[in-house]
């Protein structure tokens, strides 16, 4: 049985938007290999937000000291 065409085209809109390849080069490739790069996309996006919570608490601790640091000078 194969895909549901929206499925597919899914898929491909996907693939291109974050790889910018084309129709025809998505297209051609087999449904393993779409899953293949589907994956890594999971995997960009998980990395990604792993490195963006980093970023946040990273700003977070710099705020909290600044913070500290400007409640000490007012003693």
């Amino acid at each position: 049985m194969s895909r549901p065409r929206a499925g597919v085209f899914r898929e491909a809109a996907d693939i291109a938007y974050y790889f910018k390849w084309s129709k025809t080069d998505i297209m051609g490739m087999t449904k393993r290999e779409r899953f293949e790069w589907l994956s890594q996309i999971d995997r960009i996006h998980e990395e990604e937000k792993k490195q963006r919570f980093a970023d946040s608490e990273t700003e977070i601790q710099r705020i909290l000291q600044a913070k500290d640091e400007t409640s000490l000078k007012d003693i």
